[in-house]
């Protein structure tokens, strides 16, 4: 399913589509996201978003807008594009935020 609205681009209007109006099946795919799929799904680097759209309709019909949801996320969050935190400062980083005095 193509989101479209007018004067917005294919990825903005996925992302509305799917957030804002809770349809699980509206996917926004930007560049980053469709090779993150590619690869993920496909196990290929060179793939054309129509194709990653219709490989997430084919095995998450009527929710693959939320499958490719969690699935960039889960590579986000195992693979930031920008880590924020040392990973071996969290303890001091959470201690900071339960006792801001210290």
């Amino acid at each position: 399913m193509s989101s479209e609205i007018k004067g917005v681009g294919p990825y903005t209007a996925g992302i509305i589509a799917s957030r804002a109006s809770r349809n699980p099946s509206a996917v926004g795919l930007n560049v980053r996201n469709t090779k993150l799929l590619a690869r993920r799904l496909l196990h290929k680097d060179n793939v054309s978003q129509e194709e990653v759209h219709h490989h997430l309709s084919e095995i998450f019909p009527g929710h693959q807008g939320a499958a490719a949801l969690y699935l960039v996320e889960h590579e986000y969050l195992a693979a930031p594009v920008a880590p924020l935190l040392d990973p071996d400062h969290l303890g001091l980083w959470n201690h900071a935020l339960e006792d801001p005095a210290a």
